[in-house]
């Protein structure tokens, strides 16, 4: 059985850290949720145990070898790796990337075989992607694209696999049919995966373990009924919680208690509304929350990962129906949260048909005066679920005065030279 174990592991950007003596472990016939606020080091962790930054100190093994040992090509063969972003330079059809997958497993001076090709068609059936075999990956959206990523990695047929946030630019159902499909993965064919997630509800249902990290550190390991306690989450994520059960899965169910007070309470507070989703969020809120800001948030639909911890923070949110469009009820209710606010945020929230009208609000709240950030590097066209509405809507937003920063605390930090209204 192939391992892939990282012991003490410290690691960084520029001299400077971000993952402190991290130890962690993957085997095959398991999947393994990494989970933890934005800026947290998972990303970073993930980028060691790929090959993809090498770390300052500590020791990664695979199958009881030094990973850096690992010539290219058959490190390829047991370890596959699904990034967070890869940029589209070239005009290859997705057909042709997922088959870059084959290329460790090909014969020196020899082309692709016909088990390569029938390995690459199942890879596009399973990603859901075969209607789109002969498209350029340049003119693929953002969720499509994540989807030929992952192909190519499941054409690799790799004993593990590991994937930072592949649920990113995704709606629900192909979250969940991802998902589905790396469970699939791990309990039908052995195979292991580690993956960064987002959303705590889904990696309750779906992994088999979690790794919960907070400020380069892990902090809680194990089953998800025993990660998600109150007490870790409040210590990751600054918030009072408790954890149900899901009365269909019996899975673990974060859900909210005892609201943190918000501490932004006093009326010098600067006032911050934040369109998010999908658990985009949750790092921001509460980010937000400790830097002395007066948070409010939504639309958001009941029962999504950032609503629930909003509620969990105590903050006022504008909610709509799960799995619902925008009403009107809940975008007069955002509209109204908005106009009290001085400065919206918009995270990398996937939007579709159905959110559409919070971008719509935040080009209303920009022209009548109020200061619109949109949070978040890569394509915007990435995050448009609705037939290119909302990169229309994105780059209206732009031309009309909208910011754009990497992430919420770079953009905090540019707060300091700015004056108070």
């Amino acid at each position: 059985m192939m391992e892939l174990t990282a012991a003490e592991v410290t690691a960084g950007y520029g001299g400077e850290p971000v993952l402190y003596q991290v130890s962690v472990a993957l085997g095959q016939g398991e999947l393994v949720g990494l989970i933890g606020p934005n800026g947290c080091g998972k990303s970073t962790l993930l980028r060691c145990l790929s090959r993809t930054l090498r770390p300052a100190s500590g020791t990664i093994k695979l199958d009881g070898r030094e990973l850096l040992e690992w010539p290219a090509r058959e490190a390829a063969r047991r370890l596959a790796f699904v990034p967070q972003q890869e940029a589209a330079l070239f005009d290859f059809t997705v057909r042709d990337l997922v088959l870059m997958g084959r290329h460790p497993h090909l014969e020196p001076w020899k082309g692709e075989t016909d088990r390569d090709y029938k390995i690459v068609m199942q890879a596009l059936v399973d990603s859901d992607i075969l209607h789109l075999s002969d498209r350029p990956v340049t003119q693929l959206s953002g969720g499509e694209h994540r989807r030929v990523l992952l192909a190519r990695a499941l054409a690799q047929q790799t004993p593990l696999l590991l994937l930072d946030e592949p649920t990113a630019h995704l709606d629900v159902t192909h979250q969940v049919e991802l998902l589905t499909l790396v469970r699939k993965q791990t309990r039908s064919r052995g195979q292991g995966a580690l993956a960064a997630l987002h959303d705590l509800n889904q990696a309750a249902e779906f992994c088999d373990r979690l790794i919960l990290m907070r400020s380069g550190r892990i902090i809680a390991e194990g089953t998800p009924d025993v990660v998600l306690s109150a007490a870790n989450l409040r210590t990751a994520y600054n918030a009072d919680s408790r954890i149900g059960c899901n009365p269909v899965t019996g899975r673990p169910m974060l859900l909210s208690v005892q609201p943190l007070r918000n501490a932004a309470s006093n009326s010098g507070a600067r006032r911050v509304h934040v369109i998010c989703g999908g658990g985009t969020g949750i790092g921001v809120l509460g980010t937000l929350l400790r830097s002395g800001f007066l948070v409010t948030a939504g639309v958001l639909n009941a029962l999504d990962s950032d609503q629930s911890a909003a509620e969990a923070l105590g903050i006022e949110t504008a909610v709509e129906a799960p799995f619902s469009p925008i009403g009107p009820a809940a975008r007069k209710a955002a509209a109204d949260l908005i106009a009290k606010a001085e400065i919206l945020l918009i995270t990398p929230v996937p939007v579709g048909n159905g959110n559409l009208a919070n971008l719509e609000l935040a080009l209303i709240a920009l022209s009548n005066g109020s200061s619109v950030t949109l949070l978040g590097n890569g394509e915007l066209s990435e995050r448009d679920h609705a037939a290119g509405a909302a990169t229309a809507l994105f780059h209206r937003l732009i031309e009309a005065g909208a910011s754009r920063y990497s992430n919420v605390e770079v953009w905090i930090a540019a707060q300091h030279d700015l004056p108070k209204s």
